[in-house]
């Protein structure tokens, strides 16, 4: 049975990538909030992730449709052909399988919430296409 839970970001440590080399080329952070894994959640994964100034998600993509909403600072987004620029309040849908990139352009970390239709981070395979 399901039930409700209340997750305090402030409480949870900072995850990164476990390959070596994308952490060097893309020091992005993220804390997941709903997952499986943590709650027992079903059908949806949330997060918070951080990019530092002058820095980008690596260019990749991944099966499942994903959304962000911007908490705080600038950025620059290109999905496939798509292109925009990111401040709070932007609202940013990534079809399945699109090519996506972000990156910080502002002096402070570009922050904003993630989601995805699953029912754990796991069931994400980022596939890097750079």
């Amino acid at each position: 049975m399901l039930k409700p839970i209340i997750i305090n970001q402030a409480e949870l440590e900072w995850e990164n990538w476990e390959d070596p080399d994308i952490a060097a080329k893309s020091p992005v952070r993220w804390k997941l909030l709903i997952t499986s894994e943590r709650c027992h959640s079903s059908g949806i994964v949330t997060g918070i992730a951080e990019v530092p100034p002058d820095v980008s998600l690596l260019l990749h993509h991944h099966e499942p449709e994903e959304t962000y909403y911007v908490i705080s600072g600038n950025g620059y987004m290109k999905i496939d052909d798509y292109e925009g620029h990111l401040v709070p309040g932007a609202a940013v849908y990534i079809p399945p399988n699109s090519k996506h990139t972000v990156r910080c352009t502002g002096t402070e970390p570009l922050v904003f919430i993630f989601t995805f239709a699953r029912d754990s981070f796991n069931q994400i395979d980022y596939i890097f296409d750079e």
